[in-house]
Formats: C-alpha cells, sequence, structure tokens
C-alpha cells in the first residue's frame, strides 16, 4: 500500500530550509479581478507562509527536526512569523532580525481553489552571503536542505555550491528571468513545475501525462548534460521523477482543491523528509504527493498542511 511510504519515514532526521518567510493575506475572492476591476473578497485571512517556511514547517509535522535559516525585519509581523515557527516545532535560533520590514505575501484565492500571488520580499530580499558565511558549518551537519528563490539568487547560488553534507533540494521558483538549470548544477534534485519546466527546458512542448515515454527523453538529457536530478510536478495530473536518464511517472491523488496555496511547498519540505530518511527520490516524490493533495483541502499554507498521521490515513482512503 502506498500508505506504507510513511512508514519509511524517520523521525529525528535533520532538514533545513534556507530562504523565505511571509506573512500571507489571503482573500477568497468570487473570481479574480480584471484589469482595472474591483472585486468584492468573501473573507480576508494573514497567515504564516513563506515557500522555506513553509517547507521548514511541513518537514516538521512529519517528525523531522526541521530548522529555518533565514532573516525577517524588526517589525511586529517578523516577531510573529519566528513565532508561529516555533509553535509549528521548527527550530528558529538562527534567524535573524534585520531591517525594518518582513516579507509578505498577497494572495487570491477563487471558488475553484485556484491562486494569484504578489510578493513583497522585504527582508528576504537582503539575506546575503555574509549570514550564509554566519551558518555554513549548521547548514552542513543536515541530512536534507531546501532553498527557494525568494531570496537573492546569488546568495542561493552560493550556498548550492559550497554548502557541503546535506542533500540540496532546490525549488525553482519564482522562476528568475533568465531561467536555466545550468544554476541548480550544486542541487541534488531540483523542483519545478510544469510551467517552469517548460521555461528552463527552452519552451518545448511537454509530454501530456507524467507516464509518457517521452519524459525518458528528457531525463537523458539531463544526464547528458551532467544536471541533477529533477522532479516536474504537474498539479492535478501528478508529477515526474527524472533521475540517472530514467523517468518514473508518479501518479497524484484525485482530489476536490479548496485552497492551492502552498501545496507545492508541501510537496517541497515533504520530498526533504523523504530524502533525508534515506528514501528513494521516486519514494519520496510519491510521498510528497499524499502530502500536497492533503494540503489542498484545507486553506492557507502552513495551516493546512497534515502531520504523519493524517497525511497517512488521508493516502489510505
Amino acid at each position: 500500500m502506498e500508505s506504507s511510504l510513511f512508514d519509511m519515514l524517520k523521525e529525528g532526521k535533520k532538514v533545513g530550509a534556507f530562504g523565505s518567510m511571509n506573512a500571507d493575506y489571503s482573500f477568497s475572492l468570487p473570481a479574480f479581478p480584471e484589469p482595472g476591476s474591483t472585486v468584492k473578497a468573501f473573507a480576508m485571512n494573514v497567515r504564516p507562509g513563506g515557500k522555506s517556511s513553509n517547507q521548514a514547517v511541513q518537514a516538521a509535522l512529519l517528525g523531522m527536526e526541521s530548522e529555518m535559516f533565514g532573516q525577517v525585519g524588526e517589525d511586529p509581523r517578523g516577531e510573529w512569523l519566528i513565532k508561529k515557527l516555533a509553535e509549528a516545532g521548527v527550530e528558529t535560533q538562527k534567524i535573524i532580525r534585520k531591517g525594518p520590514e518582513s516579507g509578505s505575501a498577497f494572495i487570491m484565492v477563487d471558488p475553484r481553489g485556484e491562486n494569484e500571488i504578489v510578493v513583497n520580499p522585504g527582508a528576504n530580499g537582503s539575506l546575503d552571503e555574509g549570514y550564509l558565511e554566519e551558518v555554513k558549518a549548521d547548514l552542513s551537519s543536515l541530512d536534507a536542505l531546501g532553498f527557494c528563490l525568494e531570496v537573492p539568487v546569488e546568495t542561493v547560488e552560493k550556498a548550492l555550491r559550497e554548502v557541503e553534507g546535506p542533500i540540496k533540494v532546490l525549488n525553482v521558483s519564482p522562476m528568475p528571468p533568465s531561467p536555466s538549470l545550468d544554476m541548480a548544477r550544486g542541487a541534488d534534485v531540483v523542483i519545478v513545475n510544469e510551467e517552469e519546466a517548460k521555461d528552463v527546458m527552452g519552451n518545448k512542448p511537454l509530454p501530456s501525462s507524467p507516464d509518457s515515454f517521452l519524459w525518458g527523453t528528457a531525463a537523458k538529457m539531463l544526464k547528458k548534460r551532467g544536471l541533477p536530478a529533477v522532479v516536474i510536478t504537474l498539479g492535478s495530473k501528478g508529477s515526474v521523477a527524472l533521475e540517472e536518464g530514467k523517468a518514473y511517472p508518479i501518479p497524484s491523488k484525485r482530489v476536490s482543491p479548496k485552497d492551492t496555496t502552498g501545496c507545492g511547498d508541501s510537496f517541497a519540505g515533504s520530498l526533504l523528509a523523504g530524502l533525508a530518511s534515506g528514501m528513494a527520490l521516486a519514494d519520496a516524490a510519491r510521498l510528497a504527493s499524499f502530502a500536497s493533495a492533503f494540503s489542498a483541502l484545507g486553506e492557507g499554507a502552513q495551516s493546512s498542511y497534515g502531520t504523519k498521521e493524517e497525511i497517512k490515513k488521508f493516502a489510505e482512503e
């Protein structure tokens, strides 16, 4: 049974997330506004978020010793973000407070659960190489380490090159202006969604389903170029893992989504937990697929994430 994947998780493995923390301002709307129009929201909620913070929380909920590395502002929002991470079981000692403003995101969610997001980096935007030097030894002691691109790309690239020890997973999001998988050569695994994959693969058409034999061609191309393993997430169609010239299709559990905010971060955090536990990439991606589908049933990002026991029960249904 697929739920047996969760028995492969090894509690206490050390997982870290290096990157962003945001306060998410989420608006539930009847429809996304057209340019120049105004739409009345059904509701508005403020919740903790940020791609890296979300990854850390999901890993903690799956039983890992999870730690957050990053920067918030010296404002009340920054103090609140640290408090929320600690409440979720994430170690926060290495988070620094610098600058007047913490990061924030403004999220619109429609009745289908789809979202549109605007991010204001705040303190995330000044996470520099000096901070990296301060925490490099701590990062090297981890079993798995996750990155995103909501912080300066040059800081992430330096960390990917210089941090040795953990399995390094890069979520290539948000996509940089000139996308290239070459920037990820220091990573062990790269996560991209369907649209991002089109960009980094030269805007070539992608196979229409995870089990297409054409993915094998993509896997061979990655191996020939000396690039890391890649997991391409395909939304409701599932995902596909490309590793060592082979393609592994990952099915998705069908759900009726309430809010897809943070589902990709749940996937990334769960993948980190699986890889830290010694799971093969395809198995870790299958586990992550269940966690991501579970998160789509709730509202918000971290607020929708499940524990190991909750997601295992969901997988058995």
